[in-house]
């Protein structure tokens, strides 16, 4: 019982139903407390609630944001390890065993991500470097990276791959799944929930790190399948809208250039991106 499991739900209340089955099956006994904050403005199907009565579930009735509803679990949780986990995951083995291993063993680790997959069973890349201009063109969702997956600059973003087999220190891994030692968020602090939807899971890392806490890749771990995007599919334009401007925000929080002309940069390129995609999506 070494796991507190936070998920964080908006409108996606059938991959909710998977996910769960598939934490319970594989990890029911590492685990302490399970909390779902659900952001639907409906609130959770009572199906679901008597399915899993164990269960705690937190119905705010209104989207307040990824950072704070997990910063909202996080105040009622009490289990020495987190684990973060998003609706739309499957966890497909003993996942919080491998991380309770890891964690019992490298005591600088703070947090560590496990092996995602995506739908068709490739590896996603959720271990990363810090972001840079070149994740606008070379990021994990991004053309140039689909069309090229092997080019040396995406390698470079995107760490996780098929040759990494033992843990490796990295900048940050994808809150979709990772694993957080209790110890270290007292003294790194909450999320920061001014990021209302992406990239705190990178702000987070970065904190960390700033205190001296490794952030890790265990491949080992899960693997855990990441059907992405299910949740913000319920509003595509609010959450191109929100991935852009958190991304300026991670810009503008660690920008240390001359007169932030880096923030300023990448203002207008996401300001730029932004309205590409929107059009498209306007278009479609």
């Amino acid at each position: 019982m070494n796991f507190d499991v936070i998920i964080v739900n908006y409108c996606s209340h059938d991959p909710l139903n998977i996910c769960l089955s598939s934490l319970f099956t594989h990890n029911a006994g590492e685990i302490a407390q399970v909390y779902v904050v659900d952001n639907s403005p409906e609130g959770v199907p009572p199906a679901i609630k008597a399915a899993y009565p164990g269960v705690i579930f937190k119905e705010n009735f209104a989207n307040v944001g990824f950072a704070k509803a997990v910063n909202q679990a996080l105040a009622l949780s009490h289990a020495p390890y987190i684990c973060l986990l998003n609706p739309d995951t499957e966890v497909k083995g003993p996942l919080l065993r491998h991380f309770y291993d890891f964690f019992e063993r490298e005591i600088s680790a703070g947090i560590a991500g496990p092996l995602v997959l995506d739908t068709d069973g490739s590896i996603q890349g959720s271990a990363r470097s810090f972001p840079s201009l070149a994740t606008a063109f070379f990021g994990r969702t991004t053309m140039l990276s689909r069309l090229l997956p092997n080019n040396p600059i995406t390698s470079k973003e995107i760490i996780s791959g098929h040759n990494i087999t033992d843990p490796i220190e990295v900048d940050w891994v994808s809150g979709a799944c990772m694993g957080v030692r209790r110890q270290a968020i007292e003294e790194v602090g909450l999320m920061d929930e001014r990021f209302f939807l992406y990239w705190e899971d990178c702000d987070w890392c970065t904190r960390f790190k700033q205190y001296g806490w490794g952030i890790y890749y265990l491949p080992q771990a899960g693997p855990v399948v990441h059907h992405a995007g299910l949740a913000s599919k319920h509003a595509k334009w609010l959450s191109n809208y929100h991935f852009h401007r958190s991304a300026w925000l991670l810009y503008k929080k660690y920008d240390t250039s001359p007169g932030r002309l880096l923030s300023f940069v990448a203002l207008l390129g996401a300001a730029a991106r932004w309205s590409l995609l929107s059009l498209r999506l306007l278009w479609r």
